[in-house]
């Protein structure tokens, strides 16, 4: 190869190396320009503000200063003053009627601020100016834009014991010029740089390129694998980190995490499971404050390791919270800690409670069904052999003397009022026969009116002596349901209805209202409507929702109602409530009438 060609080769292998950092050195230097210029103008922006917060500061307290002494004369000459300074556009001091008292230009004072800046009304400056007001403390921010500073500050109008008037400060500094300044500043500093660096650069590729280039390549390729191997590996310990952080802060049972006693982490559910709404605010609490007195040793004893505890949680209201706690020991910030998972079942005992009620009350129904049954036999010959005594006597009545006769009246009314009270236990016990049979929930023609009847006659006990039982029956078909459901479904109703009224008033002021009649062609209404206390109107939306009750405890168990829905939903109705503080409840039942069956029902009697 000849010298030229050798020497064309050399260049063009030069070449590229010094394109190359040429190219390195403009994009670094554009880079520079870039940062140096957002540093200068950050700069430039912090600094403007401590001054004007230092300015504004000293000339809060020279106007409270004269106004104290009552110079405004003096306050509006001491702000007019500021006016030399051409990087403030305006500063106003306003009262609390929005009115100019005092400005640099003179030719403010006394206009409506909105007439005099109208800058001033925008929706950031109404807001910092609410702020410095309600804080009593001044507020210097940048615009929106970046481009002015605008400060507010309170200023005290009067003083005394007559009511404090505030107003406010309002000044507005131009950065334009400054930021242009540093700009210019920043861009001969990186310009001198880059030149510099573009020399140096030069240079230095050159004797890197004659003496360490492809020692250096081979370097360069080793370090890009090692950088990229170290990437995936910060990248999988940043996913795992943020998987992990939200599966701590999303799991809904409470993860507290303690050393010696202190709480040192806790996720939000914790936080909600003592009634607090930042986690944050727990932080170095003694676990003492949170647990039932006594209890704390299942979190921090040796016994922790035997596996699950229920532990009482004191609840900032002040009730206690049951939870199932696991706990177990980990290292925590390079320190032994103790990590308590607390799963909430104080719902879940409750709903096992109040389900242990419902089946004592089930086995109560079926017990009271065998009694019922019991009863009826020896009652049937009772009553047969009471009815054949009271013929007796009526035969002999006939046939003795006067005398004789007197006293047999006398037994045969003694008589009769046992056989009415007789009749009406054996009444007692066919209702309650009828009610507890059961029917395994089979669709049959029903008559409204009899099962309406019928569990009044049962809830006869709690109406007494509280309210009367009206009825207004108007004319109904038979409705296609389940007799035992419905009877189930109007006698809840009417015991809500009836305690709903205060034992002990005026039997005679209230009543518990029962209501029929036909809505169209294809359904039926059944109204229970009493005088009672009413139910308050955030209530109402959870009347149905199982185990809610507004009663004491021991007196309902919150099912009655849901089951009512249960009911009324499953045969193809719905119910509807109206309520009143003070002015009673009405309950509506609407059912569907099904297939065609018998003729209406005339209604029974009131």
């Amino acid at each position: 190869m000849s010298a030229p060609s050798s020497r064309l080769a050399w260049l063009r292998e030069l070449t590229v190396p010094l394109l190359l950092l040429g190219v390195y050195t403009v994009c670094f230097g554009l880079y520079s320009l870039h940062r140096e210029t957002s540093e200068g103008v950050r700069h430039i922006q912090t600094a403007a503000r401590r001054r004007v917060a230092v300015e504004m500061t000293q000339l809060q307290a020279n106007l409270d200063y004269l106004l104290r002494a009552g110079n405004l004369p003096a306050v509006r000459e001491s702000l007019s003053g500021l006016g030399y300074n051409p990087q403030l556009e305006v500063g106003l001091l306003v009262d609390e009627q929005q009115a100019v008292l005092a400005s640099t230009r003179l030719a403010l004072i006394g206009k409506p601020l909105r007439e005099a800046w109208p800058e001033g009304e925008l929706p950031e400056n109404v807001g910092r100016r609410q702020q410095a007001l309600e804080q009593l403390k001044g507020v210097v921010e940048l615009s929106t834009d970046g481009r002015r500073i605008i400060g507010h500050y309170p200023v005290q109008l009067s003083f005394g014991p007559s009511p404090r008037r505030m107003g406010y400060l309002f000044f507005q500094h131009d950065l334009t010029e400054l930021e242009r300044a540093g700009r210019y500043s920043a861009e001969r500093s990186v310009l001198r740089s880059t030149l510099m660096l573009l020399a140096i650069a030069g240079c230095m590729g050159l004797g890197v390129h004659f003496l360490l280039g492809r020692r250096i390549q081979r370097l360069v390729a080793t370090t890009e694998g090692m950088a990229e191997q170290i990437g995936h590996s910060r990248r999988q310990l940043r996913e795992n980190e943020e998987r992990f952080q939200m599966l701590v802060e999303r799991t809904p049972d409470a993860i507290f995490i303690h050393r010696e006693g202190s709480i040192v982490f806790l996720n939000p559910a914790a936080a909600t499971l003592v009634g607090h709404e930042r986690a944050e605010a727990l932080q170095g609490r003694r676990l003492t404050e949170l647990v039932q007195p006594g209890e704390e040793g299942a979190l921090t004893g040796p016994e922790v390791a035997q596996g699950m505890r229920e532990v009482h949680w004191v609840h900032r209201s002040g009730g206690l919270v049951l939870g199932e706690v696991v706990t177990f020991s980990l290292v925590f910030e390079g320190q032994p800690a103790w990590v308590s998972i607390v799963r909430d079942i104080t719902e879940r005992k409750h709903l096992r409670e109040k389900l242990q009620t419902a089946d004592r009350m089930a086995s109560i129904g079926s017990l009271a069904a065998g009694v019922a049954h019991e009863i009826n036999n020896p009652l049937s010959f009772m009553l047969s052999n009471v009815r054949f005594i009271r013929d007796e006597l009526r035969v002999l009545a006939g046939e003795g003397d006067a005398q004789a006769k007197e006293r047999l009246k006398e037994v045969q009314e003694a008589l009769e009022e046992a056989l009415t009270g007789a009749d009406r236990v054996s009444d007692i016990v066919r209702d309650l026969r009828t009610f507890a049979r059961g029917d395994d929930g089979q669709r049959v023609p029903v008559n409204l009116h009899a099962v309406l009847d019928l569990c009044g006659n049962i809830a006869r006990s709690q109406l007494r002596h509280r309210a009367q039982l009206v009825k207004e029956y108007g004319e109904l078909p038979l409705v296609n349901a389940s007799e035992s459901r419905l009877g189930q479904l109007f006698l809840n109703l009417i015991i809500n209805a009836a305690q709903a009224i205060p034992e002990g008033g005026d039997v005679k002021a209230h009543e518990v209202k029962l209501t029929t009649w036909r809505e169209g062609e294809d359904q039926v209404v059944v109204e229970v409507k009493d005088t009672g206390v009413g139910i308050p109107a955030e209530n109402l939306h959870r009347l149905f929702d199982p185990f809610f009750t507004t009663k004491p405890v021991g007196v309902g168990t919150g099912l009655g109602l849901s089951i009512s829905h249960g009911i009324v939903k499953a045969m193809g109705g719905r119910i509807t409530v109206q309520s009143e503080p003070g002015k009673g409840t009405a309950f509506r039942v609407f059912l569907p009438i099904g297939e065609p069956v018998a003729a209406p029902v005339s209604p029974g009697p009131a």
